[in-house]
């Protein structure tokens, strides 16, 4: 299990852990990519995590050029300040967007994720635990791992990762800033998002005491309910 990584920003604050074992809607195979549409368990922000998800792995070039590369007229110095919303001070600056873009439009496509009820149940135990407390990181108030968390409902095999974000409330926000990884010199979380070797995922979403949300999403290779 990697290490807590803390980034630092208003909103901006990110996690990453892992286990080893827009365009118009025209422009996007939707029917395909919106495996989660019909998961009755999960609101519509889950589900819009999911489609940002699988948006990104099926064409990682064009979710750069439509999504990532216009953040880059947005910055005054280490500022993010686009307009209509809360302006970031950043680590990197545009560096870690330009760096971002560079890296998906050299990147192949990933399979596309399925959402799990299973894993979705263990991820929402995490925002239920942490979101009145304002705790951050991947271990329960019990001290229980990710991995244990997604054992309750199920049994994951091959391997597993977890990634959380705070601060964000929309799926393409949610998306982007763990693509970015702005602070992360590992690139963990998009290593995550991006990983070739994920199927399965869980996805919830909450609020959060001390920094108004956050979204945990775990992917699996398989998993069995």
């Amino acid at each position: 299990m990697k290490g807590k990584q803390f980034v630092r920003g208003v909103y901006s604050l990110l996690m990453s852990c892992v286990v080893i074992g827009g365009g118009a809607a025209e422009d996007w195979d939707i029917a395909l990519l919106d495996t989660a549409r019909t998961a009755h368990y999960l609101t519509a922000i889950e589900k819009d995590v999911v489609l940002e998800l699988n948006k990104v792995r099926s064409d990682p070039r064009k979710y750069a050029e439509r999504y990532i590369r216009p953040r880059l007229a947005y910055f005054e110095g280490n500022r993010y300040a686009e307009p209509g919303k809360t302006t970031l001070l950043t680590n990197e600056g545009p560096g870690a967007v330009q760096e971002c873009y560079d890296a998906l439009c050299s990147s192949d496509s990933a399979p596309l994720l399925i959402p799990s009820q299973g894993m979705s149940s263990a991820v929402k135990d995490h925002v239920l635990d942490q979101g009145p407390t304002g705790a951050t990181g991947h271990n329960s108030s019990n001290g229980a791992s990710f991995s244990a968390r997604l054992n309750r409902y199920g049994k994951w095999s091959g391997s597993a990762a977890e990634n959380i974000a705070y601060g964000k409330n929309t799926g393409r926000e949610i998306v982007v800033q763990l693509l970015i990884d702005d602070g992360v010199p590992s690139r963990g979380h998009r290593k995550n998002t991006m990983g070739k070797s994920y199927n399965v995922v869980g996805v919830a979403a909450g609020n959060h005491s001390r920094y108004g949300t956050m979204a945990v999403i775990d992917f699996a290779s398989t998993y069995t309910e």
